[in-house]
């Protein structure tokens, strides 16, 4: 068995993340998660700002959410000696990642070509709210901020109604996956070249690449999409529906599966009837549509239709609370909520990162560390001796 059988794929990959609250720490989980080694750098005393969310205990869900897996170092390397450390700590990693306003380490003399001066291997992931530059590069920047300015609330709520954010932080996770794949690529590339380089990724540019359809039919016409709630653009029925017990989702996104839909429904005159009969049709007269479909659909339960629909072939699924969800016999299955070990917390759940390999290992090994909890270790495994980061610790750099 290999170490990568063991350890996952990218076992012996070392990471040093200067990242906090969501964007950077989820980047940096997913590599901890295929294995690579990630030291979590975080201000001696204070840590992570997302240590202190929640129930404000060290070690809270949402801080253990992105940041398990790693090892946490302290660190001040603003003055000289911190310094020093700092780039001794940057000579012996592969990747860094930070998320600070694009030109806080430039100004730090720490960007990029600083420390690639003394790391030429060194792939360096930025992770910002606008980009490393134009006209808002000192902008500070956050998930629900650029879901307002990256299009993806203009288009999300009930149709006439105020813009509406997405329920999670999708702006956020959605940067931190594409500094992953940046990561990735320019790691590969390494492999040919010997030499690293710089990875940009913003929030704003992340929503801009969720537009999809809406921002591809702008740039084509011009014309402003509107809200519509839960329904899809280009086809109906493919929306919610409101069953009754509850609410379901319905893709019959196709003439066939629409001819399915009505035959397996019970209403295969639906087909024939003129205002339905074509997509074209079905979307003209939408409101009647949705009218024959949730006066019908509220003389049963959820679990009747989807039965139904599935029998027929047509796309189809309840719509969750997180307590349906988590107990639904696929999720549970698929291994979606895993557990770690921990001497203080116990047996830690976590969601797992939904990426399986059929041959190394993407796993949740070990619960997020308490602050500063590896300072030590990593220190002398710089070549520090333990009075020299006693003298460290007394002098208050890490």
């Amino acid at each position: 068995m290999t170490a990568s059988d063991q350890h996952g794929p990218l076992a012996g990959l070392r990471v040093l993340d200067l990242t906090e609250h969501m964007a950077g720490p989820f980047c940096t989980m997913i590599l901890a998660d295929m294995g690579a080694e990630v030291l979590k750098l975080e201000r001696p005393g204070k840590g992570d700002s997302s240590r202190g969310m929640g129930d404000g205990s060290e070690r809270n869900p949402f801080f253990r959410y992105i940041n398990r897996n790693k090892k946490s170092v302290t660190l001040d390397y603003k003055g000289p000696t911190g310094r020093a450390v700092f780039l001794r700590l940057v000579r012996s990693v592969d990747v860094l990642v930070e998320n600070y306003r694009a030109t806080v380490m430039e100004r730090a003399g720490l960007g990029y070509a600083a420390l690639a001066a003394e790391n030429p291997r060194l792939v360096y992931a930025q992770l910002s709210g606008f980009g490393p530059d134009g006209p808002y590069r000192d902008k500070g920047g956050l998930d629900l901020i650029a879901q307002g300015m990256g299009g993806l609330m203009h288009v999300t709520g009930e149709e006439g109604g105020p813009p509406i954010s997405v329920g999670q932080p999708i702006c956020d996770l959605g940067t931190g996956m594409w500094g992953v794949q940046g990561i990735l690529a320019a790691l590969y590339e390494r492999e040919r070249t010997g030499r690293g380089q710089k990875v940009d990724c913003s929030l704003l540019e992340t929503a801009l690449g969720f537009s999809g359809w809406t921002g591809a039919a702008w740039l084509v016409d011009g014309v402003e999409p509107v809200r519509q709630g839960p329904r899809h653009r280009q086809n109906a029925p493919y929306q919610r529906f409101s069953t009754q017990d509850g609410y379901m989702m319905i893709g019959a996104a196709t003439q066939d599966l629409w001819e399915r839909f009505c035959r397996a429904v019970g209403r295969p005159e639906w087909i024939d009837d003129s205002r339905f009969r074509r997509n074209a049709d079905r979307l003209r007269n939408r409101e009647a549509l949705e009218k024959e479909i949730e006066g019908l659909f509220a003389t049963q339960p959820t679990a009747h239709w989807v039965a139904a629909l599935d029998a027929a072939g047509v796309p189809s699924g309840p719509v969750y609370t997180y307590a349906q969800l988590f107990a639904d016999p696929q999720v549970r299955h698929l291994g979606m909520v895993t557990h770690a070990d921990d001497p203080e917390l116990g047996r830690v759940p976590h969601v797992r990162t939904p990426v399986r390999l059929s041959r190394s290992r993407v796993a949740v090994r070990s619960v997020a560390p308490k602050l500063g909890a590896h300072t030590r270790e990593t220190l002398e495994g710089l070549g520090y001796t333990p009075a020299e980061v006693e003298a460290l610790r007394r002098e208050r750099v890490i």
